[in-house]
């Protein structure tokens, strides 16, 4: 049942409002409660029917009611005053001790946040109240990249700082154009590869699997300073098969001199091997530091792409990731993107542009 109007008689009048809605310096909020006011000393309307002409809630109108009866027009147009409401428990102290917490990603949910708050304020919080207090820190939800436990930080250091250096070392003439490349190799086969989808609230997702366990390998490389792309599929990863690989690199431009950046697997060739093509010079990334190779993004863009899927056999997945491949060996545009600024594509261009003609 809805609420009843209360008599306004005796407290106001309807020329009285009136004359006040002639005021032009009345504010938007002021001139609607006032609006209000006429339509309920008018006594034509039922409380819903003058919410609905008025463009406001059946509250409001309660509310404009109330108002009047308690202190006429006057209190009708006073706007109430926001309180402050109660003081937050979170400290500054506890505020910093928070903000460096998660600099350390140490705590996974919210629900981590809440036991370490509660020791560390002496009280009991709400799940509501830690994620308030995890906004006030700026803390967003990501997925952290993996780190092995055996790398050096001390290597990847030294390396970034002496990358030019070692391109220098190179001892290429400067007459001569140059190519540099990172590289890295795929596994791609049937096993499934899952990725999210967008869905509805309460949906359950499902997407169909056939394991099984057959693969193939990918090898890629991704020019820094000329943005062009040349990938390779083989049957497994070896010293013959990166040898083919590098020889492909090599005859992309026979003129000139190829660097290669890759890891140290130990499939791959290194400086001084006899097997490497007479154009070729190459460059070691420090142990277990994928994150220095911008090429390693590149594998993500393509799972993205094949995953959620049964592949009949290897070679429909394989044309599938070439249709992936094609898009950036044919748009210099998109290897420069995937390539971004990092500490690799950063130094190699500087050093490029300013040592070895290109």
């Amino acid at each position: 049942m809805g609420r009843k109007r209360t008599k306004l008689e005796g407290i106001t009048s309807v020329k009285a409002v009136r004359e006040r809605l002639k005021d032009k310096g009345l504010e938007g909020w002021q001139r609607q409660r006032l609006q209000v006011a006429q339509m309920l000393l008018e006594g034509n309307l039922t409380l819903p029917e003058i919410a609905e002409g008025a463009g406001v809630g059946a509250r409001t109108v309660s509310r404009v009611q109330d108002e009047i009866k308690a202190g006429g027009l006057e209190k009708l147009l006073v706007k109430k005053a926001k309180g402050k409401g109660p003081e937050s428990w979170l400290t500054k102290e506890a505020e910093e001790h928070l903000k460096a917490k998660l600099d350390q990603g140490q705590m996974r949910r919210g629900e981590d946040a809440r036991k370490w708050l509660e020791k560390e304020l002496g009280r009991k919080l709400s799940l509501v109240v830690v994620y308030k207090y995890l906004g006030k820190c700026e803390a967003r939800l990501k997925v952290p990249r993996p780190h092995h436990t055996q790398q050096k930080p001390e290597a990847v250091d030294t390396f970034r700082k002496t990358l030019c250096d070692q391109l220098h070392g190179k001892n290429v003439p400067l007459e001569e154009k140059v190519h540099i490349w990172v590289i890295d190799e795929m596994r791609f086969g049937l096993q499934p590869v899952t990725r999210r989808v967008w869905t509805r609230r309460g949906v359950e997702v499902v997407v169909p699997v056939h394991p099984r366990y057959q693969w193939g390998y990918t090898y890629g490389g991704l020019e820094i300073c000329g943005n062009k792309a040349e990938f390779l599929h083989t049957d497994g990863v070896s010293q013959e098969a990166t040898t083919i690989f590098y020889q492909q690199l090599a005859e992309s431009d026979p003129e000139s001199t190829h660097i290669i950046i890759a890891d140290g697997a130990g499939f791959h060739i290194k400086e001084g091997d006899e097997r490497l093509p007479s154009n070729v010079r190459v460059i070691t990334l420090p142990a277990y530091s994928p994150e220095l190779n911008p090429i390693e993004k590149l594998w993500d863009v393509v799972k993205d792409r094949i995953c959620n899927r049964v592949w009949p056999d290897l070679e429909q997945l394989r044309t599938a990731i070439d249709g992936v491949l094609q898009e950036y060996w044919t748009t210099p545009e998109l290897v420069r993107s995937l390539l971004g600024s990092g500490t690799v594509p950063s130094e190699t261009n500087t050093t490029a542009r300013t040592v070895i003609a290109i």
